[in-house]
């Protein structure tokens, strides 16, 4: 299963927060070619601080799964991946770029889970 974990210490308001999670939730569906119902998204409220400053912050862990022809291609990939969630998250927050941080977990087929659809 794709899954999303987010931690900021960015106060968002119940709709901005429900609109930006089923966003980001919608372009990894895009961007993994994976039914939207696979993708799990968090989103956790933090006190976090950085270079001891309480500014907006915001850490996100992607994990997803995906074949790749050979490394170039995974490697334009993450970078349209990152560009893509990096333009979301301060769509969202206004957060300094400097004060984000991503990290991409790219998963084997027998560690995750596989969505299968009623039919």
């Amino acid at each position: 299963m794709p899954i999303c974990q987010m931690k900021t210490n960015y106060k968002f308001d119940s709709q901005a927060r429900t609109e930006f999670m089923n966003e980001i939730a919608e372009e990894m569906a895009r961007l993994i070619e994976k039914p939207l119902p696979a993708i799990m998204v968090m989103l956790d409220d933090r006190h976090m601080l950085m270079n001891q400053s309480e500014d907006t912050v915001f850490f996100a862990e992607f994990r997803y799964l995906r074949d790749f022809s050979d490394a170039d291609e995974k490697q334009k990939w993450l970078a349209d991946f990152a560009d893509r969630m990096l333009e979301l998250i301060q769509k969202y927050t206004g957060v300094d770029p400097y004060r984000i941080y991503m990290q991409f977990t790219e998963m084997t087929r027998e560690s995750a889970w596989k969505y299968t659809p009623k039919k």
